[in-house]
């Protein structure tokens, strides 16, 4: 298993003090390969529990931000434009398997289309990103410009941790 570098949470945002009511987690685990791994905090009101499996994703390495949106509506929001023709380019294979593996499921042109129908879709829900230092996130999330999405992004301003290599603590970044 890689560390996580990024927790992405999906909910609703509070009408008062922002933040976000999450329903659903998604982690970036990095290692060998980055994994996108999907969990139900809680269920939405308006489906039935069978709807409410674990999700895994093997994204693309040059697109990772748009396959974590696409991972929303697809796994979290089921939004039909983007769950039925995902299912109808790759036969059903993530409704049966709970697992996306990018590069292998797709073609570059399906996957192109894919992403232009992403963009046009205004009613997921609130997504909050929040990235550690050197995830691979960090590479593409200036993408999310191109969405109609509510969103927030959240970095890392400080980090102390004991290296090995040096050995002592490194410092980076400050609180106040």
């Amino acid at each position: 298993m890689g560390a996580i570098t990024a927790v992405i949470l999906i909910g609703q945002p509070h009408p008062n003090r922002g933040g976000n009511h999450a329903f659903a987690q998604i982690t970036l685990e990095e290692g060998d390969r980055p994994v996108l791994a999907l969990r139900w905090l809680c269920p939405p009101h308006d489906r039935g529990k069978e709807s409410f499996r674990n999700f895994t994703m093997i994204p693309t390495l040059e697109n990772t931000l748009d396959d974590s949106i696409l991972m929303v509506a697809y796994a979290v929001s089921r939004h039909s434009v983007v769950f039925d023709k995902i299912n109808r380019l790759t036969k059903g294979v993530p409704v049966d398997s709970n697992r996306l593996t990018m590069y292998k499921d797709f073609k570059p042109a399906g996957l192109k289309s894919i992403y232009a129908d992403l963009r046009k879709l205004d009613d997921l829900p609130k997504v909050t990103w929040c990235l550690f230092e050197d995830s691979l996130l960090n590479n593409s999330i200036d993408n999310l410009t191109k969405y109609k999405l509510e969103c927030e992004v959240t970095r890392s301003v400080f980090t102390r941790e004991y290296s090995a290599w040096t050995p002592g603590w490194e410092v980076r970044g400050k609180l106040s």
